[in-house]
């Protein structure tokens, strides 16, 4: 009993690790007439290998707007959009990563669809599209060749003081339950 006392004791009161979750603001300019996309995604690297995948689960919120152009009107899509994206934790521009999986944003309404970066587009850079927006509904198209800039803010998950609290109490109550003198009669019966 003593034993599992101390295990369960050291287990209470060592330091939990908090968990990372980054979120991931996201603008990118180029289309045409001046139109932009901007967004967020959170999400945490569950599997710690330096990327956010939603393949992978790691993406827990996404929404995005385009503010419009006379080839696709205004338009915003939500985490329910979300076909896929994947972002590599390096602090680049979304779009020039090609290690694991290869970076981009891939969401779709029933009208409007939004594809970014070299993961839906197969390629990416000066000249060709990194991101087309298209009105599923008259096949309106307006693409960028620019990257899409992130800007990350990582903050740490709280421990919940449950975790703690709960400890405590179990604590308590076996101690209460070798002291009180109902534990010392059953004790005694049961001898």
């Amino acid at each position: 009993m003593r034993k599992f006392l101390l295990v369960f004791l050291l287990g209470c009161f060592t330091p939990l690790e908090a968990a990372q979750v980054a979120f991931n603001f996201f603008s990118q300019d180029g289309f045409d007439e001046g139109a932009v996309v901007t967004g967020i995604f959170v999400g945490e690297d569950l599997n710690g290998d330096g990327q956010l995948s939603s393949f992978n689960s790691e993406i827990t919120d996404f929404s995005m707007q385009f503010s419009g152009n006379s080839l696709v009107p205004a338009f915003s899509l939500d985490f329910d959009s979300l076909f896929g994206l994947v972002y590599d934790l390096d602090g680049g521009p979304l779009g020039d990563g090609f290690s694991l999986d290869v970076e981009g944003i891939g969401a779709e309404s029933v009208m409007y669809s939004y594809n970014a970066g070299p993961g839906p587009l197969d390629q990416c850079g000066v000249g060709i599209a990194c991101a087309e927006v298209t009105d599923l509904t008259n096949g309106g198209v307006s693409s960028s060749s620019e990257l899409i800039l992130v800007s990350s803010s990582v903050s740490p998950v709280p421990i919940p003081a449950a975790v703690w609290l709960f400890g405590s109490a179990i604590f308590l109550f076996v101690g209460f339950m070798k002291t009180s003198p109902l534990t010392r009669k059953f004790h005694e019966f049961t001898r």
